[in-house]
């Protein structure tokens, strides 16, 4: 009796038989080492021609290019903590130089500047490709893969997800705390010490907002796209005590409504009328809960003002000169000033601060591009119509911004004096991919 193999026996059996013939084997291999030949050779040269009349100085020491030299610290730094430290500390050490050295390289590298521009703008143009970073979607709109990542990825909370995230962290560094719960538990009791109550605002990422945009099998008549473990997640934070506004139904429900996307094309964060929006649902639960007085008349205002820019995401694909022009969008902000008409300034003595992220400085950050005086914290102030203090660190996530509060409050109260509510608002993809060790109690 003839036995059957089983698939996977027939599949490494025919992976096996693969072949070529000899004289494409010697081109393949000819070319792969032409091209590790041709990076060396060609590096070098092009960095001598960049610092061009710089390089000839008195000096007839040999100088490397900037990597190299980094390189080569970090190097003799390895050596050196071997001697003191022993061996496991300084392999970590190296591995970090090492990575450290790959990744400049890659980014400086002369071939890149070379061939990414012009490939990437025929693949993004003719193709429809977008590259590791970020995708193209429906009619010019543009969309962060970490973000694609929450909606379409495995629940954050599955056991699964969680040891892998410890054991994919690098050796050198310290592996994070893949569970946002007790991180969030930490903060609570912190603030309940100090009779402040704590409220969470996770925010919502493009796809689970502007999903049709992404793709053509999604529209406005399902609900919101979420994780599979958020459900779970707002769950035991609310077994915990702890408060949560999550306004994605309110955004959603706005959407519907076709007036505004509630995202850029082109960026990661929310587009102006959501952070109103987001102000708005924030600001009313907070005086319903009667953690704060009802808001008087006049003492915020807020002026109309346009903005343009380029996304966020667009610099991910390296666009060509016609891309950039495209993709530029021209936005609507509502800058808000005291009711003399000067601008609004975070106050540390006021009873609400906002821990936030790049979502509370959208609108508030000269360098992010997209204007000042109108993002969350302002608008939040304009609700509310009284002082409101922030702290918002862009790329801030899970950890930055609650490290930063802890400076902050050095030990006593400091920074919590007089505060009544902490708002932490993060984006939720820092539920996937962000690290939530926790500090210590103080």
């Amino acid at each position: 009796m003839t036995r059957i193999p089983q698939r996977e026996e027939q599949a490494l059996r025919e992976v096996g038989q693969t072949s070529i013939t000899a004289r494409t084997g010697w081109i393949l291999v000819l070319f792969f080492l032409l091209t590790l030949v041709s990076v060396a050779l060609l590096e070098p040269m092009a960095e001598d021609s960049d610092r061009g009349a710089a390089a000839e100085t008195e000096s007839t020491a040999v100088t490397l290019p900037g990597p190299w030299q980094e390189f080569a610290r970090g190097i003799s730094a390895s050596f050196r903590t071997a001697r003191n430290q022993g061996l496991l500390e300084a392999n970590h050490e190296l591995l970090a130089v090492m990575d450290s050295f790959e990744l400049r390289l890659e980014e400086e590298s002369f071939l890149r500047r070379l061939v990414l521009p012009p490939l990437q703008g025929f693949l993004t143009t003719h193709l429809g490709v977008g590259n590791e970073q970020a995708y193209l979607g429906l009619q010019d709109w543009l969309f962060y893969r970490p973000d694609v990542d929450y909606v379409t990825g495995r629940g954050f909370l599955d056991e699964s997800v969680l040891r892998a995230r410890v054991l994919q962290s690098d050796p050198w560094v310290d592996p994070p705390q893949p569970d946002p719960i007790p991180a969030l538990v930490e903060l609570q009791s912190e603030l309940q010490a100090r009779d402040v109550h704590l409220v969470l605002l996770p925010t919502p990422v493009k796809p689970m907002l502007e999903p049709e945009h992404f793709s053509r099998r999604y529209s406005r008549d399902s609900p919101a796209l979420q994780n599979p473990s958020y459900e779970d997640f707002h769950r035991r934070l609310e077994e915990a005590g702890i408060e949560v506004v999550d306004v994605t139904s309110d955004l959603w429900e706005v959407g519907q409504g076709g007036s505004e996307p509630q995202f850029l094309r082109t960026d990661t964060h929310w587009s102006p009328g959501a952070v109103e929006q987001a102000a708005r649902s924030l600001g009313q639960s907070l005086i319903a809960r009667g953690w704060l007085a009802p808001p008087r008349a006049g003492v915020y205002l807020q002026r109309q003002l346009e903005v343009e820019n380029l996304g966020d995401i667009a610099p991910m694909l390296t666009p060509t000169p016609a891309q950039v022009e495209r993709w530029r969008q021209r936005v609507t902000i509502r800058r808000v000033v005291d009711g003399a008409g000067r601008p609004w300034r975070s106050d540390p003595k006021a009873e609400v601060l906002l821990l936030g992220d790049s979502f509370s400085n959208i609108y508030s950050d000269p360098g992010l591009g997209w204007g000042v005086g109108a993002g969350l914290a302002e608008q939040l102030s304009f609700v509310l119509q009284r002082p409101v203090d922030k702290i918002a660190l862009n790329a801030g996530g899970a950890l930055a911004a609650r490290k930063a509060l802890r400076r902050h409050w050095t030990g006593g109260a400091g920074r919590l004096e007089g505060k009544r509510v902490v708002i932490d608002q993060f984006a939720v993809r820092e539920l996937m991919q962000g690290d939530w060790r926790l500090l210590g109690v103080d």
